[in-house]
């Protein structure tokens, strides 16, 4: 983080520069006009500190500062202060007196707006009228043509020295606003990179839970997503006050179709009868490879009555299914085991163990 004061330095400096060329401006016709006037050495050996040596002095005070911004800010108090007792000094001569007017204005808009301005008149009005308590109130407003010459000349090259330096001021704002633009459509840009980096990161994140959750060769649901499924389901129900029922489906003689056509083929007879089951089941029904040739459908809210009615109709339709497998036709029969709460048990665990007994029970009758 940069240090405050250390970056106010450099508005120091700017303001060094324009102190020494308003006051540098302001000793020539102030010099011009005190020169044919019998002045002691006392006003020349003044007039060298305050307007060769004092913007000098004022830079260093500045630059040595503690508070670069609030030494700066009495700076610019005291050279209205100075400015007016010059000007009183002087007896007000009218064009030396507006451009020194006119500078401090210029000065105090720069660094505090109207709020400046207010500050640098009565800063201006307080050194006249110290001045005029030292050497006595006198108005002399003439000037000679050259003194006059020299302070318009004076004022106009300040006032566009001025402008120049709110310019150069303005370009570098512009530059700073520009670059900040650019650096913020970049960290919009990166922002918006991320955004899709984090998008793409969950979704790749929901493809591997969901490939976490699938059985690879039929793509239904596998055993580890109906562990944690199961027991959610079943409570489900219960609040509702509906049954779940669950029907425990295994291919009968399933080694006998690896042993006469390979393995491939089995696999090809596990998927067709996947694809089976997932296009006979509702939406809320639950399709799993529950392991090897099992498959289990978890069916919430539906009597035992209808899933008799849904198991025969599976039976029939697995019954007329041939896998086709390169010049091969397959044909299988599946055996399956009903159970359903709260007849056959009350958690989920339990109805896994009766659906699983029926299944064989189906099997010991002679399959199919």
């Amino acid at each position: 983080m940069t240090d405050p004061a250390r970056q106010y330095r450099r508005v120091v400096n700017g303001r060094y520069r324009i102190r020494m060329l308003a006051f540098a401006l302001a000793c020539v016709p102030i010099g011009l006009h005190i020169w044919p006037r019998a002045y002691g050495l006392g006003i020349w050996a003044l007039f060298v500190v305050q307007f060769l040596i004092y913007p000098h002095l004022l830079y260093w005070r500045s630059r040595t500062a503690k508070d670069p911004k609030r030494s700066e800010a009495s700076n610019v108090i005291i050279d209205s202060v100075a400015l007016g007792a010059w000007a009183a000094g002087l007896g007000f001569p009218l064009w030396i007196s507006v451009g020194l007017f006119l500078t401090i204005l210029v000065n105090h808009a720069l660094t505090g707006g109207l709020q400046g301005i207010l500050l640098g008149l009565m800063a201006f009005a307080s050194g006249a009228l110290a001045s005029t308590a030292l050497v006595a109130f006198h108005v002399s407003t003439d000037t000679d043509g050259l003194v006059t010459l020299f302070s318009i000349i004076a004022l106009a090259v300040y006032l566009s020295l001025i402008g120049i330096e709110s310019f150069r001021y303005a370009q570098q704002l512009h530059q700073v606003q520009s670059t900040l633009d650019r650096q913020k459509m970049t960290l919009e840009e990166a922002n918006a990179a991320l955004h899709n980096q984090i998008q793409k990161i969950d979704d790749l994140r929901e493809k591997l839970r969901e490939q976490a959750n699938r059985d690879s060769l039929t793509g239904l649901f596998n055993r580890r997503y109906l562990e944690g499924t199961l027991e959610r389901e079943r409570a489900r129900c219960r609040r509702e006050g509906a049954p779940l029922t669950m029907l425990m489906i295994d291919v009968d003689h399933f080694k006998m179709v690896n042993d006469d056509y390979g393995h491939q083929a089995g696999d090809e007879v596990l998927r067709v009868l996947g694809k089976l089951l997932l296009e006979n089941a509702r939406t809320e029904d639950i399709v799993c490879r529950y392991g090897g040739e099992e498959f289990l459908l978890v069916l919430p809210k539906m009597p035992l009555d209808i899933a008799l009615d849904r198991a025969a109709q599976l039976l029939k339709f697995v019954q007329e299914t041939s896998v086709s497998y390169g010049e091969m036709r397959i044909r299988t029969t599946v055996s399956i085991g009903v159970a359903t709460t709260p007849a056959h048990a009350d958690s989920a665990e339990a109805l896994l163990k009766c659906a699983d007994k029926a299944l064989y029970q189906a099997k010991a009758r002679g399959r199919n």
